[in-house]
Formats: C-alpha cells, structure tokens, sequence
C-alpha cells in the first residue's frame, strides 16, 4: 500500500469561522475526538478526518468554507479513508444544499448534534454513506419539540483550543429569541435557553482546577440570561456573583449584550464584583431609529443613549464596545450619518463594523430589497472604522502614564513571529524559557478589556502584573511593569516603587 494510500491514521483538521460560540463548540468536539484515540494537526493533508466549523452570520463567511471545500475535490483519491464534515451554523441552515455543492462532503451536522460526530464520522468511514444530522426547524414543531433537538453540549474540554491555557470560554444559554430580521442565529441555535447555574458553577470550577484564571461566559444575548431554581429567578447579575467565589478564578467576562435586557442589577455586579471585568459588548447596529425599527431591534436610539448613560452612571470608567452594520436595506446617507455621530457621541473602545449580506431564510431577505450598492456599503465601512479608529487612538493617549493590572496572556503576535523566524531555537516557541530573549514582549488585557504590550519574563504568562503605560497606538497601549523593592526595617517590609 502507498504511504498516501495509508489506513485511518487518527489525524484531525479543524478550521472554525466565526465567533466565540463556535471556537467554544469546536473544543468540544476535538475533546469528545480526542477521547477516541484522535490526535490535532495543522496540516490538513495530513489528516483523514477534516472538519469545518461554520458561521452562517455573513455571505463572505459562508464563501470561504465553499472554497476551502473545492480544494479538497480530488482528496479522497490520496486518502480513500478520508472523512469531511461541514459543521456548526451553515450545516443547520444549508443541509442537503452542502451535498450539492460539494459532493465529496461526507457528513452534515447541525450545531445541537455536535455530540454525534465521533459516532457519525466512524460510521461514514466504515459504510462510506452520506449523513445529515440537524436539529428540527423552528416553523415544523413546538418550541419544546425544537429546543429538545437543540442540546447544548459541554460534556468535555480541550486545553489545546482555548485562547490560552488561563483563559476558557463557557457556555451559560444557546439560541436567541430576538428575530432580528437580518439575523440566522434564531434558525441555526435555535430557541433561547439558559444552562443550571449549578452545571455552569461546576464547569468553572473544573477549569479553575486545571488553571484557568480568565472564564468568558458566552450566550447570543447573555444578559438574557435567567434560569428559575426552586422558585428563585437567577439572572446574570445573580450567575456572576455566584462565580466570583471560585478560588482561582481572578478575571470574569461575558459577551454578547443585548442593549433592552441591561439591567440595572448586572450594571451594579459589573461595579461591586472585584473579579468582573468593567467591560461591555452592546451592539447598537444602527443611529437610525427607522433602521433599527427595520432590523426588528426592539429599541430606540433614545433608548440606547438611556442604557449608555446609566453605564455611565454606574460603573465609571467602563469600557463599552459594540457592533455596526452599514449599507442595511433602504439606509440613506442621512440614516448613516446618525450611526456615525451615534459612534462619536458614544465614544466606543472599539466597533466591529459589518457590511450587510442578504442571508436566505431571514425576514429582510424575504421584506427588503439589498439596495444599497456595494461600492457604498465599502464607503460607509471605511468611514466607519476611520472615526473608530480616532476615537480609539484618542482615549488610548489619554492613558499614557497610567498603571494597569494586567492578566499576561503570552507572547505578543510581534514576539512569537520573532522566535518562529530565531533560528537559534529552530523555528520553536520557546514560551516557558524564554530562550530567544529574557525579556520578549508580551500581551495581556487589563480589567477595561484594554490590549496592552510589554516586556517581560515569559513565566509571568497567567500571571497578574502592574503595568505602566508609556505609549500607544490606536489599538494597543504600550507599557513596562512596575517593579516593588522591599526594604527590611525591623519586623516590617515596607514596598517602594522602584
């Protein structure tokens, strides 16, 4: 037999498009893989299982899983054992669509059956027969019948996918009820529902255990969240303070906010819970209210402006995101210039900006027209980013001279493609030792959710440290840490800073 034609070889290629939910689901299943015996690579012709873990949010998303999958046509003829699945999102809405397109895909799997793949993927291998699995339609059964088929799945963990070895995602609700009318997530994570917190206690603990210091709670709307126990309501506000007590725990997030559903008690656990970060995602998606009204968004700008002044209000120096679709059905120039001075008058840290899409299946690709040519939807992006980005660059000036405790992640992009091109450590990352340089430079956040860089020993990754910021640019401060002598005076150690 020919190296290439080699049998199961237990090698697994994962490339995951989208967003936190989907790199949280993708751990999940590498981990439930790994437990058959499969081992990671980064080679995808390596690899005779091959996954795609997708997001159906926007068309260009969508097309680079369609290319990715052309170039694998002619794979199986080097490895008649291969598998490819399609998973996540663009599973659940396309189905039998993917098998059209690319007829070499093996398995479809939506995200409520990501439990099934080691089962699914050993039984294509072994009958080489096509499978869909995917949750039922929101239109077809009742809400129970629905969320039945949509179970979340946390049973397992995978270190090797996390962000960082001190840094996990979990998962406290899937689905969303909102129906925003550009929106699939209500079709592809189907119904809202919200985990026990004794299951989401329970999972931050094992973390905490295996050295996670950082856990980002994830949810489509997570500030949605409630979950009733024994006739008591428990909200996020009620989750957060229940997860501060976890020993070993120093650092809470949580992502994505809805702007209806922040209460005043969340904004008041966000100030009074020393280990909750003094930061929020709120996409605004519009400063016009007939488009917000279009969108299904279920606020006002008035509205939104509220809920940012009691922000404000409540936990000073807060930092706040949030999300902007530009060139969304019928939005004029002057419907945009209100979204731009919306994003002045508001001063976000940062904006994720989206040209709009038509996605199929959706109540504006079914009402609305996609009228606004591309070369202006491009326009209004840049301009967009342009004032985000001086707005950005302008508050980061503003904390020049400033200390910051900062969560080390690891090394900064700049240092390890500095090590990987070193050829004295033979194009190897060398974090515990720091064999490049003692004092390579590093990244971590601060409580505001602040990218900063800094040099340092790279044994301080996970660590706590004060840094002083010294410069900046528009996306990232700059900093060194501030270093404590101690002098011995009698019985007493007295800090001075050096």
């Amino acid at each position: 037999m020919k190296p290439d034609q080699a049998a199961h070889n237990y090698r697994l290629y994962i490339e995951t498009v989208g967003c936190q939910m989907n790199m949280l689901d993708s751990e999940l299943v590498v981990a439930a893989l790994r437990k058959q015996g499969y081992q990671l690579t980064a080679d995808i012709a390596e690899a005779d299982t091959i996954l795609f873990n997708t997001c159906s949010v926007r068309e260009h998303a969508e097309h680079k899983i369609y290319s990715a999958l052309g170039r694998l046509k002619h794979s199986r003829s080097r490895r008649p054992d291969q598998v490819i699945g399609v998973i996540g999102c663009m599973a659940q809405k396309d189905q039998q669509l993917i098998f059209q397109k690319a007829p070499h895909v093996d398995l479809v799997v939506g995200t409520g059956q990501l439990a099934q793949i080691p089962e699914l993927v050993a039984q294509s291998r072994a009958d080489r027969e096509k499978r869909v699995a995917v949750s039922l339609d929101r239109r077809d059964a009742t809400r129970q019948q629905v969320s039945d088929s949509f179970q979340s799945y946390d049973p397992l963990r995978d270190p090797e996918m996390r962000p960082s070895p001190f840094q996990a995602f979990v998962r406290i609700m899937i689905g969303c009820d909102k129906f925003c009318t550009y929106c699939v997530v209500p079709m592809t994570r189907g119904p809202e529902q919200s985990r026990p917190p004794k299951d989401v206690l329970q999972e931050a603990t094992r973390l905490a255990g295996e050295g996670v210091r950082e856990i980002t709670l994830l949810g489509q709307t997570v500030n949605s969240y409630k979950y009733t126990v024994d006739g008591r309501i428990w909200r996020l506000s009620d989750l957060l303070e229940s997860l501060s007590g976890v020993a070993g725990i120093e650092r809470i997030k949580f992502v994505t906010n809805f702007p209806r559903d922040m209460t005043d008690d969340l904004l008041q656990a966000v100030r009074d819970l020393p280990k909750v970060a003094r930061y929020l995602h709120v996409p605004v998606q519009s400063g016009c209210n007939d488009q917000l009204k279009r969108m299904k968004r279920g606020y006002t700008v008035e509205e939104y402006r509220e809920m940012m002044a009691r922000i404000r209000a409540t936990v000073p120096g807060c930092a706040v995101s949030s999300d902007f679709i530009v060139g969304f059905c019928g939005e004029s120039d002057e419907s945009f210039q209100k979204s731009a001075d919306l994003l002045r008058e508001c001063r976000f840290k940062n904006s994720f900006i989206f040209k709009y899409s038509p996605r199929p299946g959706t109540k504006a690709d079914e009402l609305f027209a996609d009228d606004v040519p591309e070369e202006v939807k491009r326009r209004r992006n840049n301009e967009l980013l342009a004032i985000q980005n001086a707005i950005s660059e302008e508050d980061n000036v503003a904390l020049i001279g400033r200390e910051f405790e900062i969560l080390v992640e690891g090394l900064s992009k700049t240092a390890k493609k500095e090590q990987l091109d070193d050829p004295r450590v033979g194009g190897t990352i060398q974090e515990n030792t720091g064999t490049c340089d003692d004092h390579p430079q590093l990244v971590g956040r601060t409580r505001c959710d602040r990218i900063v860089v800094f040099e340092g020993n790279p044994r301080l990754v996970g660590s706590l440290v004060d840094v002083h910021v010294t410069d900046c640019t528009q996306t990232t401060l700059i900093g060194s840490i501030v270093t404590r002598e101690f002098q011995h005076t009698g019985s007493d150690l007295l800090p001075i800073l050096a």
